[in-house]
């Protein structure tokens, strides 16, 4: 009989074309495995996919689209409505169909995620918790408040587990303290290498171009970036950033560039569906990534998949992604010279900005394509039925 897997917690926003590493890795993850004869039920959140996935049966569970950060009314009611519903409705799948395996995927915060599903129902099937990443800065003061509570309701929620994935090994090390290692699995997110490659054929530029691509709130560290711009451009006259995204922090870091007058070097492409974005990537040369604290950075795989050479910030997710003076620069993000002679110093040696490109698609191809990120879940999935 074909095994039939219960995503209880898919995504906040489960989508196939939008901005939304969570939602398109479990979309994505699930599609691949469909090939391999499983059969899923996923509860998403806000749910917008343009192309309707076979043996994939997908349930909404929220009517708010984002997780807005400057409204913290509309922050705690989309989390409310998307935990109470997405409960109800996997209570009910579990009591009216034929269930192998249940899996919390996203969201999965160390100290911060809960099921309500593990923590009231008693059910048999195995339950899966993951890939839990964790914040390695500090969070917001809504957050510490609640965090007592949120840390224990998580707790309960691990007792249940009968695995738990990591989506990296300093979060590993974080469960190992209190969860039987053996039962942790380090499966990181995966990348489309079809979709995200190299172009076919390089365009010529008047202009040497960076590029960062996310939503733009304080974690992301945009703004050191522009601030490192100060300093390419006075040294590299022909060269610009160019920012993709939305977010609250949009019309500040406008207001920052012009500051440091570099209303011309610095663009803002806005919001670009999640489908469309690869050519950005393969437009330009050199990606940065200064996040503050992230637990991954979907988007470094995404430049690397496309050949290009990362600067990322050495802290967090981006510091297990990136092999420093291999596959690009790792670089505190708050030191902005640093990332200014880092980013000059690409600019200058083509020889190892293409060197570091290749070894960065090798890395992509071999270790984070969604096929062998995939196979680790069936692997997992199939251990456990």
């Amino acid at each position: 009989m074909t095994p039939h897997i219960l995503i209880s917690s898919a995504a906040h926003l489960l989508t196939d074309h939008l901005i939304s590493s969570e939602g398109t890795t479990c979309l994505q993850i699930m599609k691949n495995l469909t090939k391999r004869g499983l059969n899923f039920s996923a509860i998403g959140g806000y749910v917008s996919i343009k192309r309707a996935p076979k043996n994939i049966k997908i349930f909404n569970a929220c009517s708010i689209k984002a997780l807005p950060y400057n409204n913290l009314i509309k922050k705690y009611s989309a989390h409310l409505q998307f935990i109470t519903r997405s409960y109800l409705k996997a209570s009910k799948i579990l009591r009216t169909q034929k269930i192998d395996i249940v899996h919390h995927m996203f969201p999965a915060v160390y100290g911060q995620t809960f099921s309500l599903l593990a923590i009231k129902e008693r059910f048999s099937q195995p339950f899966v918790f993951g890939p839990a990443s964790a914040h390695f800065t500090s969070r917001p003061l809504d957050e510490k408040i609640i965090s007592r509570l949120t840390s224990m309701l998580h707790l309960k929620t691990i007792s249940r587990c009968s695995h738990l994935i990591a989506i990296t090994e300093q979060v590993k090390r974080l469960y190992s303290k209190f969860f039987d290692e053996d039962k942790i699995s380090v499966i990181p997110l995966g990348v489309d290498i079809e979709l995200f490659r190299p172009a076919n054929k390089n365009r010529a530029k008047e202009e040497f171009e960076i590029l960062f691509t996310g939503s733009l709130y304080p974690l992301k560290g945009v703004e050191y970036l522009i601030k490192s711009m100060k300093y390419v451009v006075s040294e590299e006259e022909k060269v610009k950033l160019r920012i993709v995204g939305e977010g609250p922090e949009k019309e500040r870091l406008r207001l920052l560039a012009d500051k440091f007058g570099l209303k011309n070097k610095v663009i803002f492409e806005g919001f670009v569906p999640h489908d469309k974005i690869v050519k950005y990537y393969q437009n330009c040369d050199i990606f940065c990534f200064l996040t503050l604290g992230e637990p991954f950075g979907i988007a470094i795989l995404e430049a690397m998949a496309c050949q290009k050479p990362v600067i990322a910030s050495n802290k967090g997710g981006p510091a297990e992604i990136v092999k420093d003076a291999e596959t690009g620069f790792l670089v505190n993000p708050k030191d902005v010279k640093l990332v200014a002679e880092r980013i000059i110093q690409l600019i200058k040696d083509e020889k190892l900005r293409k060197k570091m490109g290749e070894k960065a698609r090798r890395t992509a191809v071999e270790k984070y394509s969604l096929e062998k990120i995939s196979e680790k879940y069936y692997r997992l999935y199939c251990s456990l039925i």
